[in-house]
């Protein structure tokens, strides 16, 4: 196999190349967790018993599952498709002490300009800007990108330096943080696809979100861990604002509870999986689903069977044939029979690459971030989705899936069997 190194020089895109990786990874790994384990390793994890959907019940299930505390009083609101650039320029604009992002793909073209530009701009005038890419997501990053942003006083790294052609443990978050106070995830990508609104094949559907609240000092922890493996350094204090200055911006009233599930490479579970299997167990009405690289392993879709047969309203909203990755598309087809015969429904987006990760659970609960329903994601690469109790939240999140099923074609049993 060609280092990117190799691909780069030739003109391949590397990013593109990954995503061939990631599809051959599924292909082997789907449906069998145990594969990244040993001999010795337990069976593949599979999460039973009964999980509340709401307040304490989840936040106790959550906390069990994942350590990880939801927090009250946070305001979300979505930044889908190229909003999202809106969003983040904005909030670098009113940075006044620290920029944190770290990303998957970083690649040049009229998205990363603008990005540069933002943070140029406040870089100087004296804040910290700090961004970790992920060499093997954002291969002309090194030497397009990183040299302007550290020309303007930005500090830019690669995590896991290149060459580690066998290492797929690699960094597919996608988390900005302004001051410890404000912070945008999802499934974006600093990449011309995911600018426009996904009206076709060149502009990619996706959902993200910003947030502000305590919740923040979580998705700064994690972009924190990432900092201090590739640079040794430990954040300053300051960054961490919500630790000793209560709620900066929010009424004590109002917000929602919520917590950022940060995941990393383990050879038994990660939380990535445990949060994924939490979240369809929680499901009590309703489980809609919107994923981009949906190859569910046996344990997964036994829940959503389970689900589903349980009288659940499971929906699937997973790419059709414009998946940047097709042989994706071939495995997440193979599941069909299995869920539409428990009753679940499922949609293929139409007009260009489905890649928002999201769940909406009954009438209050919702996750949005980078966590794929694929080995790759239950296995190896780090990962992060917001998990958000908001009524409002889980409303707007409906109304984004019922249009996107609108311009979707449902999948029917004659037509899975073709």
């Amino acid at each position: 196999m060609p280092t990117p190194q190799d691909q780069e020089a030739a003109g391949t895109d590397v990013g593109k190349d990954w995503r061939w990786v990631a599809g051959l990874g599924a292909l082997m790994l789907a449906g069998c967790p145990s594969a990244c384990t040993t001999e010795e390793s337990s069976r593949p994890f599979h999460l039973t018993g009964q999980v509340g959907s709401r307040g304490a019940d989840f936040a106790a299930a959550l906390y069990q599952t994942t350590g990880v505390r939801m927090e009250p009083r946070n305001r979300i609101r979505w930044a889908n498709n190229g909003a999202v650039f809106d969003v983040m320029v904005e909030e670098i604009g009113r940075a006044r002490a620290s920029i944190n992002i770290v990303m998957f793909i970083w690649r040049p073209g009229r998205a990363s300009d603008r990005m540069i530009e933002a943070l140029s701009e406040r870089a100087t005038r004296g804040v910290t800007c700090r961004v970790l890419v992920d060499p093997m997501g954002s291969g002309p990053f090194e030497k397009e990108v990183k040299p302007k942003l550290e020309a303007a006083g930005c500090e830019a790294h690669m995590f896991r330096p290149l060459p580690a052609d066998e290492n797929l443990a690699r960094n597919h978050r996608k988390i900005l943080v302004v001051d410890g106070k404000v912070a945008v995830t999802g499934g974006l990508a600093i990449q011309d696809e995911w600018l426009g609104e996904a009206r076709n094949e060149k502009e990619w559907r996706d959902t993200n979100a910003r947030i502000q609240g305590p919740v923040v000092a979580q998705l700064q922890q994690a972009f924190a861990e990432n900092w201090q493996e590739s640079t040794g350094e430990l954040l300053p204090a300051t960054d961490f604002p919500t630790l000793s200055q209560g709620q900066p911006g929010l009424d004590e009233a109002g917000g929602g509870w919520a917590g950022f599930v940060s995941s990393t490479a383990n050879p038994e579970v990660t939380r990535a999986e445990r949060l994924t299997q939490l979240m369809v167990k929680a499901a009590k009405e309703r489980l809609w689903i919107s994923q981009s690289y949906f190859t569910p392993n046996d344990a997964l879709m036994r829940l959503l069977v389970e689900r589903a047969r349980a009288g659940v309203d499971v929906r699937v909203l997973t790419p059709g044939d414009k998946n940047d990755q097709p042989a994706i598309t071939l495995l997440q087809r193979a599941t069909y029979d299995t869920l539409l015969e428990a009753g679940v429904r499922i949609w293929e987006y139409q007009p260009s690459m489905m890649h928002a990760k999201t769940m909406l659970v009954d009438d209050r609960l919702v996750l949005v971030g980078s966590i794929n329903y694929d080995a790759l994601s239950f296995n190896l690469l780090e990962e992060g989705s917001l998990v958000l109790e908001d009524v409002k939240a889980a409303r707007e999140l409906e109304a984004f899936f019922l249009e996107d099923v609108k311009r979707a074609r449902e999948v029917h049993a004659e037509r899975a069997a073709r």
